[in-house]
């Protein structure tokens, strides 16, 4: 057990493969070896340095002695004496000592084959070299599984500095010796995407590991997941990068933790808002806006429910916007109670992390101890995407504890252009008098010669700024108060927390158990600063007993008792309260102070049918609150029905005000013959007075409602749920208790997995909400929200129409969307900067000129942060006929229709302001693309028919297809609309000559804002023929012409150009080994005007003129894993310089 934990630690660090064989001292070994019975009477011994009478020889069971058998020391050969009775059937072992040697019994490099000779016509004995190829089992070992790659090469042109490419991915696991197991995953690329948070799994693909495994230890190296805890007030899930330990012993476990932190962890709480989906913005502990949520971090909570990440589930989540939408699975209004745990990085400083904890138990595990230390913190000596100068460090020295005092002004002056001489700001300086006091604020104004500064915003909070974001880099005063931006620029403050905790079981008796914890934290708000340091500790302790349900001859009873304490300054790891425990005790308004919490429970089940839990709670805090709270559950299932009931009472009093609040929930259902009819009624009722006042708080609410439902799981194989809901909320007007509004929602759930000819799944819920006339003037207003989700698919005739359909619809709030250009490593993008055109200071969209090769920025777009109520429309509808499976072979129509297949393709996305959301989902197209509620939208129609499909010797396809789309950009409105009218022939002229002709009708209109430089009406026509030739299996020879018309009307006299365009490739492929490709093109683009501004999507990248493409790709295969390509591209494109690029790569499989 020592030396394998040695063993252990030692690979920890060198990670060698370990065999480990059995010994007996340090240089000799134990060995046996079985022979059947051999006819010439002679056996070979395995190893070759045997120690002499060592030996202990058996003929089955019987040890024989020395004059039975004679054993050669040199050659290992052993006899068996011929005065010995054996039989063919009988079995000789021997087992002996070995000197512990790391030779093979022999070396050589060649050795003789016998193989038959054509020309002799007889067999002859060769000598052949001995190699042992290198494959990933020579490497890894046999017990190794793995995948992956390593990729080595550069790539060089005239145009470009040589750079060196290089990168490795590899998975692998297995066994490195029987107590010893391998899981890694490494890679040394750095890749900067976020999973899409639209899946129950993430792939995470920079996920990066080692682990090692032992029956006592277990080692992690890179990222992992550092989940558990223990106790109430121990309890942690960060997903970290660094070290791991765990330790295993006879039943105890201990647990290390060396890491550097992915982000920080906080909770955000809301309610949600009727006929919204989402997005749902998530913000970082102190407001912050512009942050990452790590992915798979989060819990999100739905009405105290926790939810399941999924398009097919309940929510997804957009991590690098930190926003999430809720899908038609759960309805959100504005009774939702929402609340997010997650992890967020700033990229303000980086964190470190340390944890350990040890688990032990003894007295036959009735007896329990464990204790958790945690230590994570901001390094404030290293920060990621910010400097701070010596006037922030002081800044943030006096601010203390209070992030309100750690910002600068965000205003600065331009610097001089060395041109003009003066300075070239975005926004201009506006001295003011507002409420008869001076005001100073900023205008954006670019390229105005007052603009002369350059100002940072930073978010503040709804209703805490002056400034409203229009877009990217453009901010507008809004008036005192009446934005949620300030002209300032925060500095970040540096944190540092330390949480431990010691957690004590004791199991009294059979089903009595006793639970004591103890905790402490030291949370430094401000690592620069040792103002406010005073209250940096705190703690808690936490005590509790259960009594597991006990038989008492009427039934089984049984029973709990806590008592916890919460210092003011106590801060731990983790969110450790109930999700919703801030409602269970109404604590909303009690301040601050030390937290006390007592609560007692009684559990009695008369019959194992039958349970019934009542209980007691009593929540302080400081001096000036407190809460006491009565809940009695209770649950039955008996002759087929099932009733569930919960009544829930609080009432709280502080200095201020006092409150009671009723909650109720039942539901009753019955099992008939596997149909579940039933009802839901819900209730709550709670009123808030000010101390001494009759009026009600604003607080205050009451709500009743029911639900009839039926539902299913296997009604004639369809799984089903139908709801009709009842709601009336009040809440107080004018300090009574007035009706709000009447709601009531409708809901079909429905599942049918069907057989291979039809299944279908349903999502499908209506709810309509009317306000009150009194409500109204307050500003409230009715609302409708719909969620739809269907998906169907259908095979009929034996498969002669096939199809799917896909609908999906949902009320949600959308922002416009702003074009924005980020820079990339150049020839990875496919825009390039014309540079600052119209001198004013910023990179408008027109300066940007879209490219194939050499683009160093791409075009994402961002959501502005005005949200607009919308309905949210996809459909998507495939359809497909084969006349040639609807005739048999020998029927008259198969001859004429047979050949005939058909193909149609209709998607739309509505996503709309249209206040009559019906004439959405209710697909009234009248009202889609409508330039006035549309915010993005398309159409697209596609009809493909074919003759002949797929058949080599003749085919034909006629198609059709139409797009409209429109998209509504902070930069203005963009239509579109596309047309394509095209056939195509293939035929086989010969056995090794194939041809494939196609005539292309387009037109390609787009209306954009004369800034983007993309609008355009495009009409063209192509025509072109590929002849393919293959004088043998390996060999093709392809040549193409292309001749083609396109006219622009978009300007006042329309640009006209005619291409001409020819391509010429060759093909050899190497059985098994690899392939080479030539290629050759020529492409002539001449113009009838060079004075108006031709669009990219006019001269598809090249210029006017005669173009020149050339490509040389070379691919083989060195080895069964090993792989070289080289790839050669040339250019000369219209009058520019010749353009060589090459890349060469070696690519090694696992």
């Amino acid at each position: 057990m020592k030396s394998d934990i040695i063993k252990i630690f030692l690979l920890f660090i060198i990670i060698p493969v370990v065999e480990l064989n059995a010994q007996i001292g340090a240089d000799r070994k134990a060995v046996c070896d079985t022979f059947l019975v051999s006819l010439n009477n002679s056996y070979k011994i395995s190893e070759f340095a045997i120690i002499q009478n060592s030996e202990i020889v058996k003929l089955n069971s019987d040890i024989l002695g020395k004059p039975d058998y004679s054993i050669d020391y040199s050659s290992g050969i052993m006899k068996i004496s011929d005065s010995l009775k054996i039989s063919l059937l009988d079995t000789i072992s021997v087992c002996y000592l070995a000197y512990n040697l790391n030779l093979r019994k022999e070396y050589r490099n060649r050795q003789l084959v016998i193989q038959y000779d054509d020309y002799f016509k007889d067999t002859l004995s060769v000598s052949k070299t001995v190699n042992q190829p290198i494959n990933s089992e020579t490497v890894f070992g046999p017990g190794i599984q793995k995948s992956g790659s390593i990729i080595r090469g550069f790539t060089v042109g005239n145009t470009k500095d040589m750079t060196v490419n290089s990168g490795l991915r590899l998975q692998m696991s297995g066994k490195l010796t029987d107590d010893i197991e391998i899981v890694a995953a490494l890679t040394d690329e750095n890749t900067p995407i976020q999973p899409e948070g639209n899946t129950e799994r993430l792939d995470e693909l920079d996920k990066v590991f080692i682990e090692v495994r032992h029956p006592n230890v277990t080692g992690t190296f890179g990222d992992f997941d550092y989940k558990g805890g223990s106790g109430e007030f121990g309890k942690i899930d960060r997903k970290l990068q660094g070290l791991k330990g765990e330790f295993f012993y006879y039943g105890q476990n201990a647990a290390v933790a060396f890491a550097s932190s992915k982000g920080k962890f906080t909770v955000n709480k809301f309610n949600g808002t009727d006929g919204n989906q989402g997005p749902y913005r998530l913000y970082g502990e102190n407001n912050e806006r512009n942050i990452i949520v790590i992915a798979g971090s989060e819990k999100v909570f739905l009405n105290g429910e926790e939810l399941l990440r999924g398009e097919g589930n309940d929510y997804t989540i957009e991590y690098s916007n930190s926003e999430i939408i809720f899908t038609q699975k759960r309805m959100i209004t504005s009774a939702s109670r929402i609340s997010v745990d997650f992890e967020y990085s700033d990229r303000k400083f980086t964190r470190d992390f340390f944890g350990a904890n040890l688990n032990t138990s003894m007295l036959n595990d009735k007896l329990t101890f464990k204790v958790n230390y945690y230590r994570e913190g901001d390094d404030e000596k290293s920060p990621i995407d910010l400097s701070l100068s010596e006037d922030d460090i002081k800044i943030l020295e006096k601010a203390g504890d209070n992030p309100g005092l750690a910002f600068v002004s965000g205003a600065e002056l331009a610097p001089l252009d060395t041109v003009t001489g003066r300075r070239k700001g975005i926004y201009t300086k506006i001295d003011t008098v507002i409420n008869n006091s001076a005001y100073t604020y900023y205008a954006y104004k670019p390229g105005e010669i007052t603009s002369e500064y350059i100002v940072v915003f930073s978010y503040t909070g709804l209703g805490k700024g002056d400034y409203r974001k229009e877009s990217l880099g453009n901010y507008e005063f809004a008036g005192i108060g009446g934005g949620s931006y300030m002209p300032i620029r925060t500095l970040p403050l540096p944190q540092l927390k330390q949480t431990a905790n010691i957690a004590a079981g004791l199991e009294i008796m059979e089903g009595l158990k006793l639970d004591i914890e103890m905790a402490g934290s030291s949370f430094d708000k401000n690592r620069l600063s040792s103002a406010d340091d005073k209250d940096n500790n705190g703690y808690a302790r936490n005590i509790s007993i259960n009594l597991s349900p006990k038989d008492i001859g009427a039934g089984k009873l049984g029973f709990n008792l806590r008592d916890r304490f919460v210092e003011e300054r106590f801060s731990s790891a983790d969110r450790f309260n109930n999700v919703e425990f801030e409602r269970d005790y109404n604590t909303s308004g009690s301040g601050s102070g030390n937290e006390i919490l007592r609560e007692a429970g009684l559990n009695y089940l008369p019959f194992d049918s039958v349970l019934i839990n009542g209980n007691y709670g009593l929540y302080k805090k400081g001096s000036n609150f407190r809460s006491d709270r009565y809940t009695i559950n209770s649950e039955m299932k008996r002759l087929g029905f099932d009733v569930k009931h919960t009544l829930d009472y609080v009432k709280s009093k502080s200095n201020f005000m006092n409150s009671k609040w009723a909650k109720l929930e039942a539901e009753l259902s019955y099992n008939w013959n596997g149909l579940f009819p039933g009802v839901n009624y819900y209730f709550e009722d709670k009123r808030g007075r000010a101390n001494n006042n009759w009026a009600l708080t604003d607080g205050s609410l009451k709500y009743t409602e029911i639900t009839p439902f039926l539902r299913s799981e296997n009604f004639g194989g369809i799984a089903f749920e139908l709801k009709y809901s009842m709601r009336q909320e009040f809440f107080p007007f004018e300090g009574i208790m007035e009706k709000e509004s009447d709601a009531e929602t409708k809901s079909l759930t429905m599942d049918y997995p069907g057989n291979r000819n039809f299944s279908t799944s349903l999502d499908m819920a209506f709810r309509k909400k009317n306000v009150t006339d009194k409500f109204k003037l307050l500003g409230y207003s009715d609302n409708e929200t719909i969620l739809i989700r269907s998906r169907s698919r259908a095979n009929a005739f034996d498969n002669f129409a096939s199809g799917d359909f896909f609908y999906e619809v949902s009320t949600q709030k959308t922002a416009r969307l702003e074009k924005v250009f980020l820079r990339v490593e150049e020839g990875t993008g496919n825009y390039i900067y014309l540079g600052d055109l119209n001198n004013n200071g910023l990179p408008d969209e027109n300066e940007f000129e879209q490219t194939i090769y050499e683009g160093d920025y791409i075009l994402t777009v961002l959501p502005t942060d005005e949200l607009y109520p919308i309905i949210d429309l996809k459909m998507n509808t495939r359809f497909q006929l084969e006349f040639s499976k609807l005739f048999g072979k020998f029927s008259p129509m198969q001859n004429y229709l047979g050949p005939l297949t058909t193909e149609t393709l209709w998607r739309i996305e509505e996503n709309s302001k249209e206040p009559k959301i019906s004439k959405i989902y209710l697909l009234n197209f009248s009202s889609f693309l409508n330039e006035t509620t549309t915010i993005r939208g398309s159409n697209l129609f596609q009809q493909d028919i074919f003759l002949f499909k797929n058949e080599r010797d003749f085919s034909a396809r006629l198609r059709f297809i139409e797009r409209r789309n429109m998209n509504v950009y902070s930069a203005g409105l963009e239509k579109g609309y596309f047309r394509e009218q095209g056939l195509r022939i293939q035929t086989k002229l010969v056995k090794e000559i194939s041809n494939q002709s196609e005539y292309i009708r387009q037109t390609d209109n787009v209306n954009a804002p004369q800034s983007s430089g993309r609008a355009r009406l495009v009409k063209s026509e192509e025509i072109n023929t590929e002849f393919s030739y293959r004088p043998f299996n390996k060999v093709e020879i392809g040549f193409k012409f292309l001749v083609g018309k396109t006219e622009d009307r978009f300007t006042e006299k329309p640009t006209e150009i005619n291409t001409n365009s020819q391509i010429v490739r060759l093909n050899i492929s190497f059985t098994g080994s690899g392939r080479l490709r030539v290629e050759g093109e020529r492409h002539e683009l001449n113009a009838s005007t060079k004075e108006n501004y031709i669009p990219f999507e006019v001269t598809k990248g090249n210029q006017l003129g005669k173009n020149y493409v050339w490509r040389l790709m070379f691919d083989y295969r060195i080895a069964d894993n090993l792989q070289t390509s080289v790839t050669y591209n040339g250019r000369l494109l219209g009058q520019s310089n010749v353009i060589h690029i090459m890349k060469a790569e070696v690519r090694a499989f696992f």
